[in-house]
């Protein structure tokens, strides 16, 4: 299943936390029985998900292995499997274990060229992903803001597409105007969320049309900026999530176990409509040789 995590508002969105949070949630909330594999496709901005799930005494030790950015990574993937290579074990032997045992990052590598990386991108998504659902059940992808040629082709491969909103109406208006196509397979996330300002959940869903139960919020608290600031993030929901230590840190673990559960509901839809799907196309199949 492939979940793109993704935003029309640019890099101060909090994309990336909150796709490290809901992915985490999902699997605490499965407690480990539930592969995930997370991994995206932007490089220069301020967060990378190596800096929110991996604390900097971890990502030292794995940049001087050297061959974490030369040798391994998405960028080094999509060449070999540009070459031909569909192992799996390229995938298992490319990822870090997270603290979370079900979860693995799948780092970016060092990307020298940008357009590079889209154009390699383009030519083998599919044998990517593919290989990645073999091994893994779940697939989060933070995905870049601007609509280059990768995050166009994630946005229409994936399954599911986590739009991240704001508060601010210039945000929201200028998706539910500009971005139609997304909205069929999309789920929403309203990002930093205060209940006193003026568009709330409430009011996004009623003046755009959107389902209750497909709309979701991510409170925030300054506990968990501190946690994303030191990599901590995994070790912050950990110590939170059967009592959370504030009443700040009981709403936000509330409501990031709401939005895993849309999340897991969602996939859990697709699924059977994928397998009503395929079963129709049997039986229509067999019709035809009938006949």
């Amino acid at each position: 299943m492939k979940i793109a995590f993704w935003s029309n508002g640019g890099e101060k969105m909090c994309v990336t936390a909150n796709m490290a949070s809901i992915a985490s949630m999902v699997s605490l909330r499965n407690a480990g029985r539930v592969k995930e594999i997370l991994l995206e496709n932007h490089f220069s901005r301020n967060k990378s998900l190596e800096d929110v799930l991996l604390q900097p005494m971890q990502q030292d030790f794995l940049r001087e292995s050297g061959g974490y950015n030369v040798k391994y990574g998405l960028d080094y993937i999509l060449k070999r499997i540009y070459c031909g290579d569909r192992d799996r074990e390229l995938i298992k032997n490319s990822t870090v274990d997270l603290m979370l045992s079900n979860m693995c990052l799948l780092p970016s590598g060092m990307v020298f060229n940008k357009e590079v990386f889209n154009y390699d991108f383009s030519m083998v998504h599919r044998e990517l992903f593919e290989i990645l659902e073999e091994v893994s059940e779940y697939i989060f992808i933070d995905t870049e803001s601007n609509q280059n040629l990768s995050t166009k082709q994630i946005l229409f491969d994936a399954d599911i597409v986590v739009v991240n909103l704001t508060q601010n109406p210039d945000n929201i208006r200028d998706f539910f105007e500009n971005y139609t196509s997304i909205r069929e397979k999309a789920i929403y996330i309203v990002g930093k969320y205060r209940p006193e300002r003026k568009w709330t959940r409430k009011r996004i869903s009623y003046e755009y049309n959107v389902p209750r139960n497909r709309i979701g919020i991510m409170p925030y608290t300054i506990e968990l900026e501190y946690a994303i600031d030191a990599g901590r993030l995994q070790q912050y929901l950990c110590s939170n999530y059967m009592r959370a230590t504030s009443r700040e840190n009981e709403f936000f673990i509330r409501h990031c176990k709401k939005n895993a559960k849309l999340v897991e509901n969602t996939a859990r839809e697709i699924k059977k409509e994928m397998i009503r799907s395929i079963e129709l196309q049997k039986i229509d199949d067999a019709c035809k040789e009938n006949r």
